[in-house]
């Protein structure tokens, strides 16, 4: 019993010094990452990026409006296609879209 009460106690310890120090390293990594994002080179980077989406923003625009309309024009055709080959009955030897005539 006494063994498993030091164990016990040397996980609760293990824990709470882990912890603390996870969470400090938490700390650095995190004010690393926010100096790095306000660098002045950095966000001058987003800015140039965020520019080039802008400036080729119509030119993608145009293109998805024409691949969403021949997709569309290619449904259609093929629903069309559907449609008028459903309108004309099988007829076979056992009868209308071969199933055996009732009777």
């Amino acid at each position: 019993m006494k063994g498993k009460l030091i164990l016990l106690a040397g996980a609760a310890v293990g824990y709470v010094l882990g912890t603390r120090a996870g969470r400090q390293r938490y700390e650095q990594l995190k004010g690393r990452a926010d100096a790095m994002w306000h660098d002045p080179k950095v966000q001058q980077k987003v800015a140039d990026a965020q520019q080039a989406v802008r400036d080729r923003a119509p030119e993608l625009q145009e293109k998805l409006t024409d691949a969403a309309s021949r997709a569309t024009d290619k449904v259609r055709t093929t629903v069309q296609r559907h449609d008028t080959d459903a309108d004309v009955p099988e007829v076979s030897a056992h009868g209308r879209n071969g199933h055996n005539p009732p009777g």
